[in-house]
């Protein structure tokens, strides 16, 4: 009986701390989409949806790109569409660089797969509450783009 609670007790303080640990309460929104086969055709957009509340709060705005080391170019070019609450649309053209001019990937990983971690903007208001919705597609000159396997956007609290 004590040999089974102390295993349970040892297991939920792992169990707890791992939690902790892997919780970012600066984080406000985070969502990443796979991509189906590792390729990002030219037409595919990615949606994301977010309801803001206070236009007053600043937040830093992160795009995060997930690739291999099958892709087969030194940047990842995108358009970003951003529709604001009253359907007004911005677009940004952004360039993510996933390795230097040798060829060593800039992500993290160890393997296939590379991390990366792009700032998009740092002390980012929201003007007008409502919904916001960003629209995100490649922007390079191949119809399918291969190597990439996963997109997504990070806003976390300034």
């Amino acid at each position: 009986m004590i040999y089974t609670l102390k295993r349970h007790s040892v297991f939920f303080l792992i169990l707890l701390a791992g939690t902790l640990l892997s919780c970012n309460h600066n984080t406000f929104y985070h969502k990443s989409i796979a991509l189906t086969n590792e390729v990002w055709n030219k037409d595919s957009a990615f949606v994301f949806e977010l309801s803001i509340h206070d236009s007053l709060q600043f937040y830093r705005f992160y795009i995060d790109v997930r690739n291999t080391t099958n892709y087969g170019f030194q940047n990842l070019p995108l358009f970003f569409t951003t529709q604001f609450p009253d359907n007004t649309l911005f677009t940004d053209t952004l360039n993510c660089i996933l390795s230097d001019a040798h060829g060593r990937w800039n992500g993290k990983g160890s393997g296939r797969i590379k991390d990366n971690r792009f700032v998009f903007k740092q002390k980012v208001r929201f003007p007008q509450t409502g919904i916001y919705t960003f629209s995100v597609q490649q922007a390079s000159r191949e119809v399918d783009l291969k190597g990439v396997t996963d997109f997504g956007i990070t806003l976390q609290y300034e």
